[in-house]
């Protein structure tokens, strides 16, 4: 049984890592500027907002053990640090780090927060000149989100929640 387990993740691993290699074969990026990551872009805040919504409001206050956030401070944690990436990327990677309390918001307002959030945030990139301190910034924005997200899918998981496909 674990050697077939093994195996299916091993199978799994390979198809990503040629999904991967096919797709950044076939993205060129236009001669400046991120336009090139738009569907990319508008791809994460769509998934994001749906395991957003997967998690009933009442279960927001959800955290599989004392040591980690709520499910609704981990969507406060992503929608905050999209602002902070935002300003970091607009201020030459400087900016401040000063979240507040992280389960303030409602599951509506962190929905429409973080919806906000997405937009200003790809709005910026997508206006701005391509360069490699600039892709560093896209990269680590978008990692950062897809870890809590990740981390979100698992609380949805326990939960006994089937989460939204990946895309």
């Amino acid at each position: 049984m674990k050697s077939k387990l093994k195996q299916t993740a091993l199978s799994a691993l390979a198809l990503c890592v040629l999904a991967i290699g096919l797709t950044s074969a076939t993205l060129k990026p236009a001669d400046s500027g991120y336009d090139y990551l738009k569907q990319r872009l508008e791809a994460t805040k769509a998934f994001t907002i749906e395991v957003f919504n997967a998690m009933p409001e009442a279960d927001y206050n959800f955290k599989p053990n004392e040591e980690q956030r709520t499910f609704g401070a981990q969507a406060y944690h992503i929608a905050y640090s999209i602002d902070y990436f935002r300003r970091a990327f607009e201020n030459k990677g400087q900016a401040a780090w000063s979240p507040g309390d992280e389960n303030a918001k409602s599951k509506a307002e962190l929905i429409k927060w973080a919806g906000e959030q997405f937009d200003a945030m790809h709005k910026l990139i997508l206006a701005s000149e391509s360069s490699d301190a600039a892709t560093a910034q896209v990269i680590s924005y978008l990692d950062h989100n897809a870890h809590h997200r990740g981390q979100m899918v698992s609380y949805l998981r326990v939960k006994g929640i089937k989460p939204p496909a990946y895309r």
